[in-house]
């Protein structure tokens, strides 16, 4: 069975976890254009830590724990400091860092106002 994107089954009532996967959909080819040299050493490691967001937005969500909500928000700040590397050393595209910053702020955002709940 051949599945489109947008037929993809996503995650329900989980509107931050759908921004994240939206982040890494639209960062996907940025980083395939990483040059080879760095490759291994900057583009394996900001595809796993955007895939680590989702994660552990989904385990904050299922879990409910504020230690989880925590963790995401550290994620969030790790991910805002491997963009920023990435366009000082010119391995991203000056607007798409831009671009996902902001998609990434509006994350952090979200989860900001999670955290404000549990307390």
């Amino acid at each position: 069975m051949t599945w489109r994107p947008e037929e993809v089954p996503r995650q329900r009532g989980l509107v931050v976890v759908s921004k994240a996967e939206r982040l890494i959909a639209d960062l996907g080819p940025q980083i395939d254009r990483i040059p080879k040299h760095q490759r291994y050493r900057f583009a394996v490691r900001l595809e796993a830590a955007l895939w680590e967001l989702v994660r552990r937005l989904i385990e904050a969500a299922t879990s409910g724990q504020k230690s989880k909500v925590y963790r995401a928000d550290e994620q969030i700040r790790y991910l805002h400091a491997l963009l920023r590397h990435g366009a000082e050393r010119r391995l991203l595209g000056a607007k798409r860092v831009g671009e996902a910053a902001g998609q990434l702020s509006e994350i952090g955002a979200m989860v900001g106002a999670w955290r404000q709940r549990l307390k």
